[in-house]
């Protein structure tokens, strides 16, 4: 699955996520690894490993999101 709702491709394991709030640009996470990256406006990033699937979508159901067909195919 290719995600896109970034400029950079993602492989079937790698999800990009486009937010909308006033400090976060984007949430990154690795199905695999298990790793979520917060992507900041300003550029800044912080790393959380550990996140599983099912936390990942409370995570992202927290924060208004671009619609994102993966999401909803996952959550329905």
């Amino acid at each position: 699955m290719t995600s896109k709702t970034s400029r950079r491709k993602s492989q079937p394991h790698q999800f990009i996520f486009q937010v909308h709030t006033r400090t976060i640009a984007e949430i990154r996470y690795d199905s695999v690894s298990q790793v979520m990256t917060v992507v900041y406006h300003d550029g800044r990033s912080t790393t959380t490993t550990g996140i599983q699937g099912p936390a990942m979508l409370r995570i992202l159901a927290q924060r208004p999101l671009e619609r994102s067909p993966f999401l909803l195919q996952t959550v329905i």
